[in-house]
């Protein structure tokens, strides 16, 4: 059994909580974008023939996996700078020049 970190516990839990919040409600971009996603899809369906519908389904899968993997990369990187310049912050002493 792998031992985490500290850190890497505190990012799971926020990562388990972000992953509650229902995204269309909350930004108006992701609805929109997510709608427009859901039409060319259907429209890249239609004109596909049925043997590659399949494929295209494990390509849009994929692509949220990629984007899934990215996010999280992003939001780790984020939560560390943040606790970094919170500790420096806390650390800062002020110094006679």
């Amino acid at each position: 059994m792998k031992k985490e970190s500290l850190f890497e516990c505190a990012m799971d839990s926020m990562e388990d909580v972000s992953l509650n919040i229902p995204l269309q409600q909350v930004s108006n971009d992701y609805y929109y974008s997510d709608i427009a996603a859901k039409e060319y899809e259907d429209e890249l369906r239609a004109a596909l023939p049925p043997h590659l519908h399949r494929t295209l389904s494990r390509l849009a899968d994929k692509n949220n996996e990629r984007e899934a993997a990215s996010m999280a990369v992003s939001y780790r990187q984020g939560f560390a700078d943040s606790i970094r310049f919170i500790m420096q912050a806390l650390s800062w002493e002020p110094t006679r020049r």
